[in-house]
């Protein structure tokens, strides 16, 4: 059976649009608060003590500034940790949205701490484009903010086309993007994929690498409560929740995580309603691991993913896989390998990593 990473995340500093590429109607110009671009990084990502941090881990040049010095590096490091996940068959390569208001006006890319606006941009188009290149290894994973509207035309018209060019999943990041789960618009688009056949991979719980710019949209519940409704009209999409919905540090409540896993085992044990494990080996994350593995009666639910570029944390991960394991774990080149291999030691069932395949729309 195909194992496929389902969380892997693409990102450029200032990526250009390619006029070569396919592109869909409603990115004619790449990101739409920010035209010109197919992937960016805002200022206040690139100022961010995370981005520090992972730069280095990755290996890039720290006088690199945006642009296209900076966007070579970092394919040349996404090529070799893609190319070392040997025990990984596909990998979702994520689209991601802009942040937007309210209304549904795209935001761009945030300038300093505190500004509301987006942190990450990767277009539809570029990721479509990247997955067909190679689609002996790649998926596209779709990303269309509910609120959008361009041309009269809203998100769940936008999602009729990408819908077309065959999406594994639509992704979105509440907290991030200001989406408001029960938001009719929102709902719309929900019912709008589960006619198309089309998985969402939702974003609940903490988040570290993207600012937390509505933690309001935090807890799973109110996912919950929409699914319920879309449930009795026959209209629910399948729905894998990431990260388990769990806090990204120990002090954050994890009640949103003990609702879905309750929701897991009971109201919605025979719906097509997930939860993946990505980033549970990364910081802030990398208790949960043991604990999730630990608990078999969630397994039949549960979906693995990597969460990439999410560096793994193999010495807070030592008590879990033993320090031997983690050792060896460490040699290996490609943090999406390393990924599951801990997953795997951990003592997952070999379902959680197959169950992707299963359930997305891929041949």
């Amino acid at each position: 059976m195909m194992v496929i990473d389902v969380h892997c995340h693409l990102g450029y500093s200032a990526r250009r649009v390619d006029t070569a590429i396919r592109r869909f109607w409603f990115e004619p110009h790449g990101a739409h608060g920010s035209p010109g671009y197919d992937s960016y990084l805002s200022p206040r990502m690139l100022s961010r003590i995370a981005w520090f941090f992972v730069r280095r881990w990755m290996g890039i040049d720290a006088r690199a500034g945006a642009g296209e010095e900076l966007d070579l590096q970092i394919d040349a490091v996404n090529q070799r940790h893609w190319s070392g996940a040997l025990s990984v068959d596909r990998l979702v390569l994520l689209a991601f949205d802009e942040c937007h208001d309210d209304a549904g006006r795209p935001m761009g890319p945030a300038r300093r701490r505190g500004q509301r606006g987006s942190d990450l941009y990767v277009s539809n188009s570029l990721a479509c484009a990247m997955a067909a290149a190679r689609p002996d290894r790649f998926l596209f994973g779709a990303s269309i903010h509910p609120y959008r509207s361009l041309a009269g035309q809203d998100a769940c018209g936008m999602l009729e086309e990408v819908a077309a060019a065959r999406p594994a999943l639509v992704k979105w990041l509440p907290i991030h993007q200001n989406i408001r789960i029960d938001d009719e618009r929102s709902v719309a688009f929900l019912r709008a994929a589960a006619r198309r056949g089309v998985p969402m991979l939702i974003h609940y719980g903490g988040e570290m690498s993207l600012a937390r710019q509505h933690m309001e949209f935090q807890s799973p519940e109110p996912l919950l409560r929409v699914l319920r409704r879309l449930r009795a009209e026959g209209a629910m999409p399948t729905v894998i929740v990431a990260h388990a919905a769990t806090p990204s540090f120990i002090l954050q409540s994890r009640r949103g995580h003990d609702a879905l896993m309750e929701a897991l085992l009971g109201e919605f044990a025979d719906a097509p309603l997930y939860a993946e494990i990505s980033g549970l080996t990364g910081l802030g994350r990398a208790h949960w691991l043991g604990r999730l593995a630990r608990r078999r009666e969630l397994h039949r639910k549960l979906i693995w993913g990597s969460d990439y570029p999410v560096p793994v944390m193999l010495r807070l991960l030592r008590g879990t896989i033993g320090r031997e394991k983690a050792r060896e774990i460490e040699a290996l080149p490609s943090w999406i390998e390393q990924n599951i291999r801990v997953c795997r030691a951990a003592g997952f069932d070999e379902d959680v990593f197959t169950r992707a395949a299963e359930i997305l729309p891929v041949r």
